[in-house]
């Protein structure tokens, strides 16, 4: 019992560096964080924080972690090219305000390898199932137009309603294969 109320801190503590960092990348950028104003948003201090994260890009790493996890799921029962697409949205429209806020840029920017080249692998893999086997040039360019064209709606227009949203931008895709 002892056991699993300290190990539930420790998830509740975690979650909270991570919500309250994340406000502050929205907010300031992640270069214009620092860990004493993580810690101080929740009336913590700096090494308290950096028990649970030893970094700053530690923190943006987890934070950006259920995105990329949820991207690995969605591709990992894939096979189609309509399939990849219709995964991908879904995911974007999970994690539209992760990306509305800019993190995943913010993670980019940073180049962060290993959560970066996690991110570019899982972005190769749906390129080439959207490509289809043995793609000529048209179709890999043409795979690669359509999985870019899936998140930008998704951040531009992150709260209007779900459903609407897909449609559109499912529609928009299509048009990319209308011959």
């Amino acid at each position: 019992m002892v056991r699993q109320r300290y190990a539930e801190s420790m998830l509740s503590t975690r979650a909270q560096i991570l919500d309250a960092a994340r406000r502050l990348f929205v907010r300031q950028g992640y270069h214009g964080t620092s860990i004493r104003e993580i810690a101080e948003q929740l009336g913590m201090t700096k090494t308290a924080v950096l028990y649970h994260f030893p970094t700053k890009a530690d923190i943006l790493a987890a934070v950006a972690d259920p995105f990329l996890t949820d991207l690995e799921a969605a591709l990992a029962r894939v096979t189609t090219r309509q399939e990849v697409f219709e995964a991908l949205l879904d995911v974007h429209l999970e994690h539209r305000t992760l990306l509305r806020d800019n993190v995943i840029q913010e993670l980019t920017r940073l180049a962060q390898a290993p959560t970066l080249r996690r991110f570019t692998e899982l972005m190769a893999d749906a390129n080439r199932i959207a490509a289809g086997p043995d793609p000529t040039l048209a179709e890999k360019v043409r795979a690669a137009q359509a999985i870019a064209a899936l998140s930008d709606p998704v951040t531009a227009f992150a709260d209007e309603p779900v459903d609407r949203l897909r449609a559109e931008v499912l529609r928009g895709v299509a048009r990319l294969y209308a011959e």
